[in-house]
């Protein structure tokens, strides 16, 4: 059997596949929790309220037209917040990546006891079945359409130097 041709290719590729879907996700995810935490922040800055809105500088020129632009930031804020949805997307993305992680894990367990036992025997290869169908239904669960391509990149990137093709174990089968 050719090296390339081995079956637990197939094992590999998909273990750096949910590899690359856990940095992808995380990516995004903290993206979203980052915007959330900045619109809360502002929504929280501006509220009349809020300790900052009792500061002696709102009452100069200058710090009345930051007021005035702060305030109107504010309001189109608290307008679009609830259209972005940015707590679902939120509990999207934290479930999608539970399920990657869980799916990678599952994989390096399978890929270390191949190394360890120097085969890919029945038991793995069920065991890499039954996590292929784990993986189905994460597909299903992706919370969006389009992927960033950029992102994407750097998380591809990252996975090719933690997985090159030279680090893993082919069995002499």
């Amino acid at each position: 059997m050719e090296y390339d041709d081995h079956p637990v290719w197939a094992l590999y590729d998909k273990l750096r596949t949910a590899c690359l879907n856990v940095k992808y996700y995380e990516r995004r995810l903290q993206y979203f929790e980052t915007l959330n935490f900045y619109l809360d922040i502002a929504l929280a800055v501006s509220a009349p309220s809020s300790a900052s809105a009792k500061l002696p500088f709102w009452n100069t020129t200058i710090g009345n037209y930051i007021w005035i632009s702060v305030s109107v930031i504010a309001a189109v804020v608290s307008v679009v917040k609830p259209f972005l949805a940015l707590p679902k997307k939120i509990k999207e993305y934290e479930g999608i990546v539970s399920g990657y992680r869980m799916l990678y894990f599952d994989l390096e367990e399978i890929k270390s006891s191949v190394e360890q036992s120097q085969k890919y025997d029945k038991k793995m290869q069920f065991d890499f079945h039954k996590a292929l169908q784990r993986e189905r239904t994460l597909v299903g669960k992706c919370p969006e359409v389009c992927e960033k391509k950029n992102i994407k990149k750097i998380c591809e990137d990252e996975v090719r130097n933690k997985y090159p093709s030279n680090s893993f174990y082919i069995p002499k089968e």
